[in-house]
């Protein structure tokens, strides 16, 4: 008997699919997709499942935060709305009920965007239905409609399914993907329901419920792992964290690291485009991103010039990917020049047409730094820098560069990055040296907030100064004896991260070097000492959050203008970059963050809850990206530092850090 039973799962799997084929969905009682579930459980709490809607939010938008939209008939009527009565609970929920009166061959539809939703890997599309016919029996057609990112469609007619209910009065229809021939289902682009009438009027209600995409693992996870190069085996590299922990010689450490650390640039990234992925991440509730942005590309471009210069790849190797890379940004869609922040690395669609400032700046510093790694590349280079101005970013009001820029209505919002010690102060010193922005706006931006501004962490000392026909204030803050210009938020990233490529150290030594100093020690014995912290590093980090991740802001309210919060969470990407400041303190915090269990494939995680011991098993692009690069500059005597300062641009710059004493 045992032998015989997968035979008979076979027959009936494929009598299902010949009968989907042939234009009927099937409703196989004895096949119930949801009976994994408890009917109390939301489909999206399962990774069989990739919903698309179940209606209990009580609006009239799906999951992926499209709306339904109606399309009405000329002569009858379609109403659509969200009514109490759910397909799987009778005790919550709600359905979707639409109520429609047609003339003879007269046709209604309700539609919903996907946001091109990966469903490669489902192996049904399902949803619950229920028809009543007051005062007769319907006719017509009802028929559901996929589309794809190419707008190639395919429909179904679900009439018969819909009218053949179970004894709670709900229909399945379970439609296998592969009866939607044709169909590129690694990017769905909508979902159509059309009721059409023949020869007569009809009047039919018809209620929708529990739409999803459905797969015998996780779904949703391994419809996005399909389209990457690679993925980590394993969660925990307990043996290689162990191995790594052994060594004694830091800088052979360290190095073993940056290797682990670039197989992330190796892999994690579109089989087709070669675009690296935002983020991927693995344990219980595995993701991959499908999307990228400017900044990711930037450190792509970074992780690849660090890889030839500590050996791991070729010259004529790293040459040959950053150039593909670089004529692949060409074919992009842009604004006045400007990337967007956000491309789909399988198809390069636009997911919103937003213009970011910091990661437009991260990407024009990181070419810079490429073509002078590779001269080979200055040609194609120079014009895709050269199209796009800095100058379309700044408010004139205060000569402050915004946080982003919506088009085509081009509104700013109402942020700025208005303080020197931020990730944007790199995009300032970009932009003035390329000439898009004048001198003059360096002085513009805060040291320390005005002192009528009383609601700031506190009440700033220091004095005004006179530089190119200019006066600013020279100010700073003090905690445990120790001066320093604040950050915004008091998190490392903001104070560190320009050093990845701008020489603060050698050519600040009295200013933003200094500060750079001052803040990280500061960081480091507030995490040891004031709260007794076993490591340091606190930024902005990933945090798990159920089955999916949240980023969060962290850092030290004392050492910032405003503060974010500090919630015991450390990021290791902060030791890295740490090495600029404080290298022997960096790599003992290193040598701890060995001891937790926050060490993967490639390379450390991207945080680590110390409340929970437990780390969040994700990596990042932009943390992997810093992190290879504050090796690669640790470890090759600043490397990426030199090359940048090789460029016109940034020594037209140089001068501005050079000219303050901040203390």
């Amino acid at each position: 008997m045992r032998r015989i039973m997968p035979f008979i799962f076979v027959f009936v799997f494929f009598a299902l699919l010949l009968e989907a084929q042939a234009g009927t969905p099937a409703a196989d009682k004895d096949f119930d997709v949801y009976q994994s579930l408890p009917a109390e459980k939301s489909l999206k709490t399962s990774p069989q499942f990739i919903l698309i809607d179940d209606f209990n939010t009580g609006k009239l938008k799906n999951s992926r935060g499209a709306a339904w939209q109606i399309k009405a008939p000329s002569g009858g009527a379609l109403e659509l709305e969200i009514v109490k009565g759910d397909a799987r609970s009778r005790m919550r929920g709600q359905s979707l009920k639409a109520e429609v009166n047609l003339l003879p061959r007269e046709r209604a539809s309700f539609k919903s965007l996907l946001n091109r939703l990966d469903a490669s890997r489902a192996e049904y599309f399902v949803f619950k239905c229920k028809m009543e016919v007051p005062g007769g029996s319907f006719q017509g057609r009802i028929r559901i409609e996929l589309e794809d990112w190419r707008h190639e469609s395919v429909v179904r007619d679900i009439a018969g399914a819909c009218a053949n209910p179970g004894t709670d009065g709900w229909a399945d229809v379970i439609l296998p993907t592969a009866s939607f021939q044709g169909l590129d289902l690694d990017q769905v682009f909508s979902v159509e329901f059309s009721i059409l009438a023949r020869g007569r009027k009809e009047n039919v209600q018809l209620a929708i419920d529990e739409m999803a995409f459905f797969g015998f693992n996780d779904v949703a996870f391994e419809s996005l792992r399909d389209n990457l190069i690679g993925f980590p085996k394993t969660v925990s590299a307990a043996r290689r964290r162990q191995r790594l922990a052994a060594e004694p010689d830091d800088k052979l450490l360290l190095r073993a690291m940056a290797f682990d650390t670039w197989k992330f640039f190796l892999n994690a990234r579109d089989k087709n485009t070669g675009l690296v992925v935002d983020h991927i991440r693995l344990g219980d509730a595995p993701l991959a991103a499908d999307y990228t942005s400017p900044t990711n590309i930037a450190m792509d471009f970074l992780a690849t010039i660090s890889a030839v210069r500590l050996g791991f790849i070729s010259r004529h190797k790293g040459l040959k990917r950053a150039g593909r890379l670089v004529a692949l940004l060409k074919t992009l869609r842009r604004y006045k020049g400007f990337f967007y922040n956000f491309y789909d690395v399988r198809k390069l669609n636009i997911s919103r047409s937003y213009i970011s400032t910091v990661d437009s700046g991260w990407l024009a510093l990181a070419l810079v730094t490429l073509r002078q790694a590779f001269p080979e590349l200055e040609a194609e280079i120079s014009p895709i820098l050269d199209q796009f101005s800095f100058a379309e970013l700044l408010d004139p009001e205060n000569n402050q560069l915004v946080v982003g820029l919506e088009v085509p209505e081009r509104n700013f919002g109402l942020y700025h990055y208005g303080m020197l010690v931020s990730e944007a102060r790199a995009t300032s010193f970009y932009a003035i040296g390329k000439g898009d922005l004048e001198p003059e706006h360096w002085w513009f931006l805060y040291r320390t907030l005005p002192d009528a501004w009383a609601w700031q962490t506190q009440l700033p000392q220091g004095h005004p100064v006179e530089t190119e026909n200019l006066m600013y204030f020279q100010g700073y803050y003090e905690h445990r004896g120790t001066k320093f210009v604040p950050s915004w938020g008091g998190s490392l990233f903001e104070v560190l991260m320009p050093t990845l490529l701008i020489d603060e150290k050698r050519l600040a030594p009295k200013g933003l070097g200094a500060n750079d100093i001052a803040t990280t020690r500061l960081h480091r014995d507030y995490a040891l000492k004031e709260k007794q912290y076993p490591v340091w590093g606190i930024s902005p980090a990933a945090i798990s959050s159920g089955r999916s991740w949240d980023y969060q802001e962290f850092g030290v309210k004392a050492l910032a203008a405003k503060g974010y919060p500090d919630r015991a969470v450390v990021a290791p990407h902060v030791s890295f970059l740490a090495l600029e400041t404080l290298p022997k303190a960096a790599i003992r915090n290193i040598r701890k963050l060995l001891n937790y269990d926050l060490y993967g494939e490639y390379g450390f995680y991207d945080s680590l809850n110390l409340r929970t011991g437990r780390a969040n098993p994700q990596y990042l692009s932009l943390d992997q990206g810093m992190i290879l690069a504050a090796l690669c500059n640790y470890l090759e005597d600043g490397a990426l530092k030199k090359y940048f300062h090789r460029d016109p641009v940034a020594q037209k710059a140089e001068h501005l850090l050079k000219e303050e004493n901040f203390f």
